[in-house]
């Protein structure tokens, strides 16, 4: 199968291969959200503070909680996806030129790629659900 590029501003957002098993795979490049690359508390705790001064004024800014999760330290910086039914995989980082690779290296990342665990509807990481 040839590879079908959708271009966006001369760049590839998404590409589509089939591997030697007859498998038809999505292939895009995620780029997580600043919000989700934060990987400690940015604020200085109370007893930390070298000043009484509260800098903050006014009422709560957020409108409402995120639920947004983290992601890892080796994605930080964004990863390929691959995609095929009921499978996807992810691949970190994101080599260099993937938009112009031939289908048979993309397959070979596709077969390096860490498989997406999937999680039941509701879960969070690291939060088990009792009955």
């Amino acid at each position: 199968m040839r590879t079908r590029p959708s271009r966006c501003a001369n760049r590839v957002t998404h590409r589509q291969f089939k591997d030697q098993q007859g498998k038809t795979w999505d292939v895009w490049q995620v780029h997580p959200a600043a919000a989700e690359r934060r990987f400690s508390e940015r604020r200085v705790r109370e007893e930390e503070r070298l000043d009484a001064a509260e800098r903050r004024s006014g009422l709560e800014r957020r409108e409402g909680k995120l639920s947004r999760t983290p992601v890892a330290a080796e994605f930080a910086y964004g990863w390929l996806c691959f995609e095929t039914e009921g499978e996807k995989r992810r691949l970190a980082p994101v080599p260099e030129g993937w938009d112009r690779a031939d289908d048979e290296t993309i397959e070979q990342w596709c077969c390096v790629a860490k498989p997406v665990v999937r999680r039941p509807s509701g879960a969070s990481r690291g939060v088990e659900k009792h009955p």
